[in-house]
């Protein structure tokens, strides 16, 4: 497990064995997605950071007991997001916006499926600094996660609670809850600078609030929140 956000380290993921009953399951392998947003990275001169659930498989020991996925979500600066338009367009795939912000690509044939997240849009509110300010951290920190035979960088574990928070969706507080419990990993004060940064009042109080479910040693007593 990465320990230390400010320290280049590594950490190799290994896909979990699901079929654990007589029944298949549905598994996503991460490996084909890690290798071609990898290298659509590189063709394209673009900074991405991993985000999304397999960044909380990178940051929370025992990934084969996390929630399933579908999908690699990579953070990227909406100003890149017509470069990579034009990249896949070129390469022939067929491009899905995102509601949130971003696109996705599906190569069944492939095993691909990627999202890439710059946050912004009229519908779900505009997260992108959120975002740049996450990419720029992550290779500043240059921490990095091995997916197969490829190294992608990997989201600061307190921008990644801060964007879980952000989503207000249960599985995405759950993420956060996980994360919290991480207590030697995480700068609470950093993390509550981001909440007041992007998330304001609320969110603020929503980092509270988690905090005291998981016990953190540094939950502040109800009321207290305001810094």
């Amino acid at each position: 497990m990465i320990t230390n956000p400010g320290v280049s380290e590594k950490r190799e993921y290994t896909s979990a064995n699901r079929n654990n009953r007589n029944v298949r399951l549905s598994k996503f392998d991460p490996e084909p997605s890690g290798l071609f947003a990898s290298k659509v990275l590189q063709d394209t001169n673009i900074k991405g950071v991993l985000i999304g659930r397999l960044a909380v498989w990178a940051w929370v020991e025992d990934a084969g007991r996390q929630a399933y996925t579908k999908d690699l979500d990579i953070a990227i600066s909406q100003t890149d997001l017509p470069a990579i338009m034009a990249y896949l367009t070129n390469k022939g795939f067929d491009i899905r916006e995102l509601s949130i912000g971003g696109l996705n690509i599906t190569d069944e044939r492939e095993n691909i499926k990627i999202d890439f997240i710059h946050r912004n849009s009229a519908e779900w509110g505009d997260l992108s600094r959120l975002f740049n300010d996450a990419i720029a951290q992550a290779f500043d920190n240059r921490n990095i996660v091995c997916i197969g035979e490829v190294s992608l960088y990997l989201v600061p574990v307190e921008h990644l609670i801060t964007m879980k928070i952000a989503t207000a969706e249960r599985k995405d507080e759950e993420d956060a809850k996980r994360l919290l419990e991480m207590a030697d990993s995480t700068d609470i004060g950093q993390l509550r600078e981001l909440m007041s940064i992007h998330l304001g009042p609320l969110g603020k109080a929503k980092l509270e609030n988690l905090l005291r479910e998981v016990g953190h040693p540094e939950a502040r007593p109800r009321g207290k929140y305001v810094s």
